[in-house]
């Protein structure tokens, strides 16, 4: 795994700009633009609103209202191309091994969903909370007599699988593979735009997995939404095997990895940030706006590929049908033409009206009530018993991928505690 000690966001300036170019040079695999995104934001904003890269070719949109528009308009900018990058294809021609809802456009996309938004319903997800806050405290009470942990390693990384593991009916024994392939599966090098044979080793092996697991489920039948997908018909036919490994596929990625960057990218935030940090200390009821600052300030998903269906003009620069173009959500999140002068700020107490972290209109995230659950549980809780924690800033380590930005590690130092409370 391509691993870097690096410092936080906000204090590293991007070396990916060339004092010749007229316009800045923006490579979403280079690690350090990962380091912090928003300088290269800012320029590309102000200099290059509709920027085209020649080399990866692909066009990079960074306004607030054109990434709106983006995700907006899925007829002018579809997702049948891939939403990454790198796995970007021929909407028409090339099939992939898995057909995966995030890539496809209404009216396609419009009945798989259908199909499982019953379960990620706001009121049901709210259902879960004692469920979600039992699990966190689990975690929290297995390292907090030590006084220090690995935040990612300890806690945000396995309760957010054990959540939406429960949801599927995925084995208990199977959470910590599925939590190693999933982070494997998004890796990539440095300024390459090739998948790495680590990323999709993992890939098969999670398809592998899910392959099996259909299989016992046909037979022995079981438990969870996957069991509930296995019954369920479109048009009258059940769903293919390529549908049912997309959707599999989809649910335990996202359902893992948002919620897993996204908390430990509070905490690292809050920990740079200590009068707000005491602030959610003293009133937990801020946790449900410090989740959406977070989302809003350094959400983990940082853009998603689109194709274009037709030629488009923007910004004085034509782009034409069949090109990449990408939504800059970290950079569309930190616009001021949106957000105002303190766009640059983290606010705990902003409660901005609209953000695009977890995209818009037709592709909003599925996922989004339930990972602003568990954020939302799990801020409350990591206040609650562990208010002084400290991180070490020097020892933390970046997650580097193309379109998911958070902690492969983050260590932190707290006073210890019985499980029971006493300190």
């Amino acid at each position: 795994m391509a691993l870097t000690r690096v410092a936080s966001v906000g204090t590293t300036t991007p070396t990916t700009t060339s004092p010749t170019s007229p316009e800045p040079i923006y490579n979403p695999y280079a690690f350090a633009v990962h380091d912090n995104p928003y300088v290269i934001y800012t320029r590309l904003r102000d200099e290059a609103p509709a920027y085209w890269n020649p080399e990866l070719r692909f066009w990079a949109l960074s306004r607030f209202d054109d990434v709106l528009e983006g995700f907006h308009d899925f007829e002018t900018f579809s997702s049948m191309g891939g939403v990454a990058l790198e796995s970007r294809r021929n909407r028409s021609h090339e099939r992939p091994p898995f057909e995966q809802m995030i890539e496809m456009d209404p009216p396609d996309h419009t009945v798989f969903r259908k199909l499982v938004s019953r379960v990620f319903t706001v009121l049901r997800m709210a259902e879960m909370e004692d469920d979600v806050r039992q699990i966190v405290a689990g975690y929290i009470d297995a390292v907090i007599e030590r006084g220090e942990a690995d935040l990612v390693a300890d806690i945000t990384s396995p309760f957010p699988m054990d959540v939406i593991s429960a949801v599927l009916g995925l084995s208990e024994a199977d959470r910590p593979f599925l939590r190693e392939v999933s982070d494997q599966i998004l890796v990539r090098e440095d300024g390459s735009i090739q998948i790495p044979q680590e990323a999709m080793e993992a890939m098969f092996d999670l398809l592998s997995y899910f392959q099996a697991d259909l299989g016992r489920r046909r037979t022995s039948g079981g438990d969870g939404l996957i069991s509930d997908l296995l019954l369920l018909e479109v048009d009258g036919r059940a769903l293919t095997e390529a549908e049912l490994l997309g959707f599999c596929v989809l649910l335990v990625i996202a359902g893992h990895e948002t919620t897993t960057k996204l908390v430990s990218n509070a905490i690292e935030i809050l920990s740079r940030h200590p009068n707000q940090r005491n602030e959610l200390v003293a009133a937990p009821n801020l946790a449900s706006g410090a989740v959406e600052e977070v989302l809003r300030f350094h959400n983990s998903t940082q853009y998603m590929h689109r194709t274009l269906t037709c030629d488009r003009e923007m910004h004085g620069r034509q782009m034409h049908e069949g090109d990449s173009v990408l939504l800059l959500i970290g950079a569309a999140n930190h616009d001021e033409r949106e957000f105002g002068p303190t766009a640059e700020e983290f606010d705990l107490h902003r409660r901005p009206e609209r953000h695009l972290a977890f995209g818009y209109g037709a592709h909003f995230c599925l996922g989004a009530a339930l990972a602003r659950l568990e954020g939302r549980v799990a801020l409350e809780e990591i206040h609650r018993r562990l208010p002084d924690y400290e991180v070490d800033h020097d020892a933390k380590v970046r997650f580097h991928s193309s379109n998911v930005t958070g902690w492969s590690s983050l260590p932190i130092r707290f006073t210890p505690c019985s499980p029971s409370g006493n300190r």
